[in-house]
């Protein structure tokens, strides 16, 4: 009896060491989820403001050469055929003086595709260049970091009348370029914003269809504005 008295004693101890550690290991895991969730709330959540949205729905989007002239004296600009005082964009030549690329500097904001044309050089062989144009929505924003904490562009994600969401760190170096037009989606060479940094957004889209509406998201907050 002895013997048994002491097997059961040594039972009832095992399971006691087992339950204590059971024990230890829930209020352990319990304690790591308590200080996680503290450290979540000790982050502060980004703050942010569009400071301003404008959409040029009339937007010069898309240039293609028709013809690249011959006799070209070197690079240039381009200006409206209907105002040849208004300069839209700048050409390149090639070697053998022929354009051959195309950058629009200035979309502008017509109700039909505009003409454009080579500014002043007719080409010394009498070939002249021709180009053919055509428009979508251009969009300029002002967005503000307004809270303490430097927001890294792979957070931040915009959409344009709730559809097919872009990430920022794809925008600021993307660049809509058929080889034929290029443009600069941005001005921005970091991969943060920074607090009090403001960033100057600029897009294009070849839709059809008028743009009214922007959304940005950062972690947990969005923030949508109505185009001017």
């Amino acid at each position: 009896m002895g013997a048994s008295v002491g097997v059961g004693g040594m039972i009832i101890g095992i399971s006691m060491l087992v339950v204590f550690s059971m024990a230890y290991q829930s209020l352990s895991a319990q304690i790591d989820l308590g200080i996680e969730r503290i450290d979540d709330q000790m982050e502060p959540i980004p703050t942010f403001s569009i400071d301003d949205a404008i959409v040029w729905d009339g937007a010069i989007v898309g240039v293609s050469i028709t013809n690249g002239g011959a006799g070209y004296n070197g690079d240039g600009d381009l200006v409206l055929s209907s105002d040849t005082s208004v300069v839209v964009g700048t050409y390149t030549v090639t070697a053998g003086n022929v354009v051959d690329s195309v950058t629009i500097t200035d979309p502008g904001d017509y109700s039909a595709a505009p003409g454009i044309e080579i500014n002043g050089d007719t080409g010394a062989q009498g070939t002249t260049a021709t180009f053919s144009t055509s428009i979508g929505n251009y969009i300029y924003a002002n967005l503000t970091n307004t809270g303490s904490t430097t927001i890294p562009f792979e957070g931040m994600w915009f959409t344009f009348d709730g559809e097919d969401p872009h990430q920022m760190s794809t925008i600021h170096t993307e660049m809509l370029n058929d080889d034929i037009v290029d443009y600069d989606r941005s001005t921005i060479s970091s991969i943060n914003w920074y607090p009090g940094e403001t960033l100057f957004l600029q897009w294009s889209d070849a839709s059809a269809s008028a743009t009214t509406r922007m959304s940005l998201t950062v972690g947990p907050i969005s923030k949508g504005v109505n185009f001017a």
